[in-house]
């Protein structure tokens, strides 16, 4: 299982001032090397820099990272965010040239960081400053046989953006996500049980709409945060038998449909392992459909605890997917430039096969929350957009993520890496590394010290050094 381990190092005190030179020795003919930083400070986001050497460098290794390249383990599937209202009110307000231009920034990997694995929101969430809204045209009447169903203007334009996002790239994975069914469907913010019928249609025309609209759904969770129960509008509780009983019911409406989406349970905290076990242990739904468990990073707890539920689950279920599936990006309440990179290192060092950030873009003003107490009011985007001015912002989120989205390709491995520590200032080394299907090898450092670290990182059978700036997020590309 993958542990952070105490690291081998001199004494952190040593600082480094030189730095490596990025060319090769003389006669040198292995693999070419790239580097790329993003650093806290913001003076470099995306930057190039020294790329990682075989020539040792006459300074003192500061820091020490083991990779185990021999023995792969999970295969990596992306890394994203969610299309949310918030983001669709947003990306709305730009002018056309810009929008045109933003969407290769987030999707495309040649010309921005290559977003690959994309959440959406099915009707409200907390981040609809629409307010309170359905795929059912009815209100709070009562309609059991979802005879007024529509996407509606909301719906059809979400289905608009995800459209343009296939553009640029068609390979994107996307899985959506309810956080609440038509207020008619339930009591005491519970599912009424005779509705069930009417909750499963509700799935299936919603899919079904979205494949008219050419947006495949490849992935759905039943109930986002199923043990979150506050305003009614955007919670429904949902407990762990419900969802098992669901996921049967709506796995044979697929199945009857003839849609292929895969099922993900849970999509709630780490602290409740319990929750997902009992509806992959009970659901009467097949390995093929019900494929995957979904986890948020909200869970209290040192880095260890939040994370290593994620590595058990792992050895109890080796052949179903986990992916980190939402944790908030707040840049107006004081957020601190590494909590993206640790809530996407930490799931992958336990067996997580993606991670994602949760909304895509926000307003400057934060203004795009649901109306009322409760919602993510602070809420911020990998992109801020300016809805007066018509601009947008790259956040130090959108640069963070792509320390790994743009180099780290669907299908690569993660490689176990040692060597990694936390002390209780909460400076350190967390780095998480891969193998891609082209064989180059890539390293995802977080440098939380305040001062630059000479980094040794040895693989099976070789050893790559190189200069870390002081507080900075650092990949290395071995190819």
């Amino acid at each position: 299982m993958n542990r952070a381990m105490p690291p081998t190092t001199v004494p952190l005190i040593v600082l480094v001032a030189a730095t490596v030179s990025a060319e090769p020795h003389r006669g040198y003919t292995g693999p070419k090397l790239q580097c790329f930083v993003t650093t806290e400070n913001q003076e470099q986001r995306l930057s190039p820099c020294d790329p990682p050497t075989k020539v040792h460098s006459k300074q003192p290794v500061t820091w020490k990272l083991y990779v185990d390249d021999v023995h792969p383990l999970q295969q990596i599937d992306g890394f994203g965010a969610s299309w949310t209202d918030a983001t669709v009110v947003a990306f709305n307000a730009l002018p056309a040239q810009q929008q045109e231009r933003l969407l290769p920034e987030l999707f495309s990997r040649d010309e921005g960081i290559g977003l690959n694995l994309m959440r959406h929101t099915i009707g409200q969430s907390d981040l609809s400053p629409m307010g309170r809204w359905s795929y059912d045209q009815n209100g709070d009447t009562p309609d059991p046989n979802l005879s007024n169903f529509s996407l509606g203007p909301y719906g059809d334009t979400m289905v608009s953006w995800l459209q343009r996002m296939r553009a640029v790239e068609a390979s994107v994975t996307l899985f959506g996500s309810v956080w609440s069914p038509p207020q008619w469907m339930k009591q005491n913010n519970n599912l009424r049980w005779e509705l069930v019928d009417s909750w499963v249609s509700y799935f299936t025309k919603y899919l079904e709409a979205f494949q008219e609209g050419n947006v495949k759904v490849d992935a759905i969770t039943l109930q986002n945060e199923p043990l979150h129960s506050a305003d009614t509008a955007w919670t429904m509780h949902m407990d762990q038998s419900y969802q098992a009983i669901l996921a049967t019911r709506l796995a044979s409406a697929l199945d009857t449909a003839k849609l292929d989406t895969e099922i993900w349970a849970y999509d709630h905290n780490t602290d409740k392992p319990e929750y997902p076990q009992y509806v992959l242990d009970h659901a009467n739904v097949s390995s093929q459909r019900l494929t995957s468990v979904a986890w948020h990073c909200y869970a209290s707890g040192s880095y260890d605890e939040r994370w290593s539920p994620l590595s058990a689950f792992h050895t109890r279920n080796p052949s179903v997917k986990q992916y980190m599936s939402e944790c908030w990006t707040h840049l107006d309440s004081k957020e601190r430039f590494f909590d993206l990179p640790t809530f996407v290192t930490g799931p992958l060092q336990n067996y997580a096969n993606g991670a994602l950030a949760w909304s895509l873009g926000g307003s400057t003003a934060y203004d795009v929350g649901y109306p009322g107490d409760g919602a993510c009011k602070q809420c911020s985007g990998l992109v801020q957009v300016d809805m007066k001015a018509g601009l947008y912002d790259l956040t130090q989120d959108y640069y963070t993520m792509g320390q790994y989205s743009k180099f780290v390709q669907r299908g690569a491995q993660y490689l176990n890496t040692t060597g990694n520590h936390d002390y209780r200032d909460g400076t350190g080394v967390q780095a998480a590394s891969f193998k891609n299907p082209d064989g180059s090898r890539v390293v995802v450092i977080q440098n939380k010290i305040h001062n630059v670290l000479n980094l040794q990182v040895k693989f099976s059978s070789d050893v790559w050094e190189a200069v870390v700036p002081a507080r900075s997020v650092i990949t290395w590309i071995i190819e």
